[in-house]
């Protein structure tokens, strides 16, 4: 094409001097044959090139139809990727700028404009600078808008902003993206081949933008055309759609209009109807797996919202639909189903109802056992935990097949997030539910033959904390430990004396390492009210005969009788057991004013509260240690005697 740009401009440049006497210089035919020539060799002359942008100024102010023929010439010309930056050194990139821009030029002379533009900036920054100056992105925007030049605008705005950030922001600053969906809510509008282009100008225009300017029926817009087009969208282009929606997402307002309109159900269609593509290899199948992954993201958020709730009752048909993927094949759409009903499940009327009425409770233990994907299980853990919440809800989920189920993920090398979200799970069936503690401590056999039958679900519990490497499973097992110590404490005014000393027994007598997580959590330095936690359930645990037993059991490890002495003291000990300075010791008040503000000093009023309670429970420990004649270090009695007798 480029080939027979200067013969063809040849002929129209004659025509023009016959006709309206277009004054071009002498030789002027010379030089454009001898250009043609060049050109057909690889020389690309740019000075040949601004002389004819002198002759196109001639003809644009003669108002000469021999410009449109001229323009058009140059536009396809302009495909030819190696006279791109030649186009751009000579001026006749600025000149069919200047035509673009202009508010009386009619579309003849707009649309070989805009295609000389497009093909001058594909892959050519430098380009591209010239046209992100600030005059012109509003004006080629602006041609959106037109039924004409719309298509031809789309491709000349993906060319200038394609892998160019630059231009990308200059043309996301002019509101690219409501015009963009302006233009999808035309009825004329058909996208054709350029549907992959507008998904991605959708997509990095909706980025960072300021949504107040966008009309309140955008994201509506926005979702039915993906729903229109979805036959014709291959996953690349529907994840951009849908990574568009959520940038629209973030704004409460159109989170509001997604589940009061109804539009819920286009993303979870979208998850259903993504299954009829066919992946063809492994990468394709990532892809899709992706792309459900991002629209499962989007309804978690929006499933946690008020609005959803308020819209979406349990007896909804779409927490029916929801409950239906709970038995589908397909792993992401259980996942989803779990993480928006779990979502859902945020008071105890809803998870009353669906434990009590709907029983999803035992689908979701059932997934546990069947399923292998441990992503699917996560997501039903989390669920379940929040079913448990409920006081009501605890003795209906906690049973020993639930315990049995629950601690089959607690074997060596299994996901940590699953082990986590169990521990999370078992601690918060076992809060103020003395029935599930008796559960916890069943034999694992009925056999007394059986070795398991001095084993209980608790003893796999202590299993996991002694082989975890996550900090945060064995923190939440020390907490689910210090539940227990709670529920006991709790429960003892309710029971018979019989029934305390026989879960007593079963607790301290079968588990001898019973305290370890305990002492993990008053060592460790990170979380002052996990700390404190761990003191209190310790506090507890010493009421008792066997409970002191085991509390000085760990007191015996130099960390853990440290931390005892420095809670209660101020003071620590050194290596070899002698008072020295600590540097968690409280320093005395010199009345100066801390220059981190009312916040700094609000986390210190707390921080000094959280001492002075950790000390009450380490004497309260002491104190129970004492009365259940525990032999205590002869060198904390000293430590301890000498602070008291200050």
């Amino acid at each position: 094409m480029a080939e027979q740009m200067f013969a063809a401009l040849e002929a129209v440049f004659q025509h023009a001097v016959q006709t309206q006497h277009v004054e071009l210089g002498p030789r002027w035919q010379e030089r454009l044959r001898q250009a043609d020539e060049d050109s057909r060799r690889g020389t690309r002359d740019v000075e040949i090139l601004r002389w004819i942008r002198t002759v196109l100024d001639q003809l644009r102010h003669l108002d000469s139809a021999d410009l449109i023929h001229s323009m058009n010439i140059l536009a396809d010309g302009s495909r030819d990727a190696s006279w791109r930056s030649p186009l751009g050194q000579s001026s006749l990139l600025e000149f069919f700028l200047d035509v673009s821009t202009s508010p009386d030029e009619i579309n003849d002379l707009l649309r070989p404009a805009l295609r000389f533009i497009g093909n001058a900036c594909a892959d050519n920054d430098v380009n591209r600078e010239m046209v992100i100056s600030p005059e012109y992105p509003p004006v080629i925007i602006g041609h959106l808008h037109d039924n004409e030049l719309n298509t031809i605008t789309i491709s000349v705005i993906y060319n200038i902003c394609n892998n160019y950030d630059r231009a990308q922001h200059a043309f996301r600053a002019n509101d690219l993206c409501p015009a963009l969906i302006s233009l999808l809510e035309d009825p004329d509008f058909q996208p054709g081949p350029l549907l992959p282009n507008i998904c991605t100008l959708l997509d990095f225009s909706s980025q960072q933008t300021d949504f107040s300017r966008y009309p309140e029926s955008s994201l509506q817009i926005l979702l039915q055309f993906m729903q229109e087009q979805k036959q014709d969208l291959d996953p690349s282009d529907m994840l951009q759609l849908i990574s568009t929606a959520k940038a629209f997402l973030q704004q409460p307002r159109f989170q509001t209009q997604l589940v009061e309109q109804g539009l819920v159900k286009i993303l979870l269609d979208t998850i259903v109807y993504s299954y009829s593509y066919e992946a063809d290899g492994l990468e394709a199948e990532e892809e899709l797996s992706f792309l459900r992954s991002s629209i499962i993201r989007l309804l978690s958020d929006v499933s946690a919202t008020t609005v959803f709730a308020d819209n979406y009752p349990v007896e909804s048909l779409m927490v029916d639909s929801l409950i239906h993927w709970l038995s589908s094949p397909r792993e992401q759409m259980r996942i989803c189903s779990c993480l928006m009903l779990g979502n859902l499940a945020r008071s105890d009327t809803v998870c009353l109802n669906m434990v009590r009425g709907l029983r999803l409770h035992e689908r979701l233990l059932q997934i546990m056992r069947d399923q292998t994907n441990m992503q699917v299980v996560y997501a039903a853990l989390g669920f379940l935990r929040n079913l448990a919440l409920p006081a009501e809800n605890k003795a209906m989920i906690g049973t020993l097949q639930s315990m049995e189920t629950i601690s089959s993920f607690w074997s060596v090398n299994l996901n940590t997030q699953v082990q986590h979200a169990s521990v999370s799970l078992l601690r918060q069936l076992l809060n103020g539910c003395i029935g599930n503690v008796r559960w916890l401590l069943e034999s694992l056999s009925p056999d007394p033959d059986s070795p398991a039958h001095e084993k209980t679900h608790l003893s796999l519990l202590l299993l996991l904390f002694g082989r975890a490497d996550d900090v945060s499973t064995k923190i939440e097992i020390g907490r689910t430990v210090a539940t227990i110590c709670r529920c006991i404490a709790t429960s003892s005014q309710g029971l018979p004396r019989d029934s305390i000393s026989a879960i007593l027994h079963r607790l301290y007598g079968m588990h001898a390492d019973i305290a370890r997580p305990l002492a993990m959590m008053i060592t460790q330095s990170r979380f002052p009210i996990i700390r404190s936690e761990g003191w209190f359930a310790l506090a507890l645990m010493a009421r008792s005969t066997e409970g002191s037993a085991a509390v000085s059991e760990v007191l015996q490890q130099m960390e853990v009788f440290g931390a005892l002495v420095t809670t209660i003291t101020g003071q620590s000990i050194n290596g070899h057991g002698s008072p020295a300075s600590s540097s968690t010791q409280q320093r005395p008040n010199t009345g100066n004013t801390s220059s981190g503000g009312s916040g700094s000093d609000t986390r210190s009023e707390q921080e000094r509260e959280m001492q002075v309670k950790d000390r009450e429970n380490a004497l309260v420990l002491v104190n129970e240690l004492l009365k259940n004649t525990v032999r205590i270090d002869f060198l904390f009695v000293g430590v301890l005697g000498r602070y008291l007798s200050r």
